[in-house]
């Protein structure tokens, strides 16, 4: 089974993704040269409604899909996006359901932690009501959310809620500074990660999925071939519900 990304920017001309569809096969095929096969595109959420186009997303994907097959690129890509704790006012569970991932019956919706904000409660309150609506969070990049990380209380309770931790590769290997790349260790040490993805925009900001699972190694840390295979493609096709055995291997 080849790898499997759920937070990756691929589509073009929407956000701070590739610049064109050029530059979008291209950054796929970084994706396949790192041993992945499926690609969920994430567009940032606020960039789409900004630009009136969160309802094109399906067919805009498809596009890219296609633009992939005829320059011979493996790689499948679905519909997602992801979402900012202050968006979610301007949802309903229908539109949710335009952004959302997973099967008919587990739907859920990549939030991502916020980067420049230091209001925990009112993202832990985002996460809450997307909850209620019926959809299951995973929580994007929350190492990059030094005010959240400085929660524990906070990360236990969303994890009880249901709610699973993406942490970035890039956070892993060191892109984004040291105390992002200790505090996304210190996640995955303490068994509260269950899935590592990209969150890739362009060539300059590639794919490392191959590289974070070296780190983890190199760490003494055993299960990371499975965060990013085994348990992203469980939970596209099962739901947030879903953890292989293959996670603890």
């Amino acid at each position: 089974m080849t790898r499997t990304e759920l937070h990756f920017h691929l589509l073009p001309e929407v956000d701070d993704g590739p610049a064109d569809l050029d530059d979008a096969v291209g950054l796929a095929r970084l994706a396949v040269a790192d041993g992945t096969g499926l690609v969920t595109v994430t567009p940032h959420v606020r960039d789409l409604m900004a630009q009136g186009i969160l309802g094109e997303v399906p067919a805009r994907v498809r596009e890219v899909q296609d633009a992939l097959d005829a320059a011979g690129v493996p790689l499948e890509v679905r519909t997602g996006a992801e979402l900012a704790y202050d968006d979610v006012a301007s949802f309903d569970a229908r539109t949710l359901d335009v952004i959302a991932q997973g099967p008919r019956d587990a739907r859920w919706v990549l939030i991502e932690a916020p980067l420049f904000s230091a209001r925990v409660d009112e993202f832990l309150a985002a996460t809450a009501w997307v909850r209620a609506q019926g959809f299951g969070t995973l929580i994007g990049h929350p190492e990059r959310c030094a005010p959240l990380m400085e929660r524990p209380d906070a990360i236990s309770a969303e994890r009880a809620a249901g709610a699973r931790l993406q942490v970035n590769a890039s956070s892993l290997t060191g892109a984004h500074g040291e105390a992002e790349r200790a505090r996304g260790l210190a996640l995955v040490r303490a068994g509260h990660v269950d899935v590592i993805a990209s969150d890739a925009h362009r060539a300059t900001r590639p794919p490392r999925l191959g590289e974070a699972v070296a780190v983890l190694g190199a760490h003494g840390i055993r299960g990371g071939e499975a965060l990013v295979r085994d348990v992203p493609r469980a939970l596209l096709e099962h739901g947030l519900g879903a953890l292989p055995a293959a996670r603890a291997a």
